[in-house]
Formats: C-alpha cells, sequence, structure tokens
C-alpha cells in the first residue's frame, strides 16, 4: 500500500466535514464529538495535539499492516484519551489553512495546500 492510497483510504478531513467539523478560526466544537467521528469512521482512537485552543495535529496510528489501531499513550485506550484532553481544551477549533505567500490560490478544501486538494 502506498502513501497515497493511505491518505485516501483515512481521509480525516472528508470525515470531519461530513459529520459537520468545517475548518473555521473562529467555530469551537466539542473535543470528544471530533475524537467519536474519527473512531466511528476508522474503529481506532486518533491523537489530537493542540495549541492555543485549536487542534495543531490529529494522529492516525497503523498496525504494521496499514490497518488502524488505537493511538494509545500507556496502556490504555482512557490514558490516550486523557492526553488528548490534557493537550486540547473541551471545545477546539480546527483552524482554516492559511497559505503563506501565495494569497490568490486557495484550495478548495482548507486543510489542504492547493497542490494536495483531490
Amino acid at each position: 500500500m502506498t502513501t497515497l492510497n493511505v491518505y485516501f483510504k483515512y481521509n480525516v478531513t472528508k470525515v470531519l466535514n461530513e459529520a459537520g467539523y468545517v475548518p473555521s478560526n473562529s467555530e469551537k466544537y466539542p473535543l470528544g464529538g471530533v475524537i467519536s467521528a474519527i473512531q466511528n469512521a476508522f474503529h481506532a482512537t486518533p491523537l489530537l495535539v493542540c495549541s492555543n485552543g485549536a487542534v495543531e495535529e490529529l494522529r492516525l496510528c497503523f498496525y504494521k499492516d496499514f490497518k488502524p489501531r488505537d493511538c494509545v499513550i500507556g496502556s490504555s485506550i482512557k490514558d490516550d484519551m486523557l492526553y488528548s484532553k490534557s493537550s486540547c481544551p473541551k471545545y477546539v477549533s480546527l483552524p482554516e489553512f492559511v497559505s503563506l505567500g501565495h494569497e490568490s490560490s486557495e484550495a478548495p478544501f482548507s486543510w489542504l495546500p492547493q497542490n494536495e486538494a483531490f
């Protein structure tokens, strides 16, 4: 399986958009809802890293055969949820992509740079 296959098969942006979580610098979403949307789609718990109340990273973890697995820190899913919650507030923003130096080129999906939009 190639990196692009994994990228398109586990399209986090699409899952979040379909669940009603769209990029916004002002809207706040419940952290539990964002995590649940990913869990329901991929049957695995992601790891979120936040900075200043905004999701900075959303990590999916995989086994060597590229099947999703829980991103566990420690020995249980509960630990992972505690880590996500300690890094992120109860309500988070999903910031819009801001192009650096390409003001006129806007991607159809604001989380993706122009050359990565599909």
